[in-house]
């Protein structure tokens, strides 16, 4: 039984929850935003504590966790609600949108996702969808010790170590042997030690509203590399001012990062699936397939091939 209630939301309902008008002014667009928070806060109001939706499609226990294969079907909107328990999303397939009080994030096949205790949110499913969750005990978060305090906000677990260990995941929890789940215990251990280091590298939490607009506007063109002028133009500043400012909360030049989230992506596609490395490469924007493989080497320290041979015997 689904215990979310489900209900049909308006495309202007929907646009309240978390809008983001790019092209406005900084002030205009914080205004927008925190009218759209005066909203939630009043929808927030009396929005329940539940456990996940979704048809089960399989269920495991493990020592501090619960793992469910969980469906979706297209269309689905999960009204405002929060879990007592933090969760951990792997999108096996389709792609969705979760909603916060102050932004969005498109949650999509191949990604992993944290979401921390009592965080209140919206689902809206734009196609059918799979995903692997997994309910997270308080106990399991207190032997993280300080760690667990960069967990408090919901975000992607990103990184080369957590898409092979998400997937390392998968794979035990479909294996049918007694030792699988001592396996998912050890690597969803490492799989919240990482996120935690994924989280606290990428950081942010201080960024101002229009530096945030910027990188989530290259998580949906990093294969595309929009020009540093394109990007300051969107946000308002001066390209040096950008620059500077992103390196500051990120850790990382804006070219570092989308050199990185493309080394990312083609390692998602080495292991889940058989395209030759020549298109890999093309897909992911690099000029060649020599490039390719020379920036893989430099990230990873092994080649693309030798990188697919591993994660199809891991």
């Amino acid at each position: 039984m689904n215990l979310c209630k489900t209900v049909a939301v308006s495309p202007a309902r929907a646009a309240n929850f978390s809008s983001d008008h790019s092209s406005n002014p900084e002030k205009d667009h914080d205004s927008d935003m925190n009218a759209a928070s005066a909203v939630l806060a009043k929808q927030f109001t009396a929005c329940p504590t539940t456990d996940i939706a979704g048809d089960i499609v399989k269920h495991r226990e493990v020592a501090g966790f619960s793992l469910s294969e969980r469906a979706y079907s297209s269309g689905t909107v999960l009204s405002p609600h929060c879990h007592a328990q933090a969760y951990l999303s792997f999108v096996l397939a389709g792609d969705y949108v979760e909603k916060y009080v102050r932004r969005a994030s498109t949650c999509a096949q191949g990604e992993m996702h944290f979401l921390p205790p009592g965080e209140l949110h919206q689902n809206e499913f734009m196609t059918g969808v799979r995903a692997l969750l997994v309910k997270i005990e308080p106990v399991i978060l207190d032997r993280l010790g300080d760690h667990a305090t960069v967990l408090s906000e919901p975000g992607e677990v990103t990184g080369l170590a957590c898409s092979w260990l998400a997937n390392r995941m998968l794979r035990e929890f479909t294996a049918a042997d007694d030792v699988a789940p001592l396996a998912m215990e050890g690597i969803l251990l490492e799989i919240l030690a990482e996120s935690a280091r994924a989280i606290g590298e990428n950081g942010g939490s201080n960024a101002p509203g229009w530096l945030r607009r910027v990188r989530e506007a290259l998580e949906d063109s990093y294969l595309e590399a929009p020009s540093l002028s394109e990007l300051a133009a969107l946000a308002g500043v001066h390209p040096v001012h950008l620059s500077r400012e992103f390196r500051k909360h990120y850790q990382s030049t804006i070219g570092e990062y989308i050199r990185k989230r493309r080394i990312e992506h083609a390692s998602h596609l080495l292991t889940n699936t058989a395209t030759a490395l020549s298109e890999i490469a093309m897909l992911c924007g690099f000029s060649d397939q020599s490039h390719f493989c020379a920036m893989f080497k430099v990230h990873t320290g092994l080649t693309p091939a030798k990188f697919r041979d591993c994660a199809a015997r891991a």
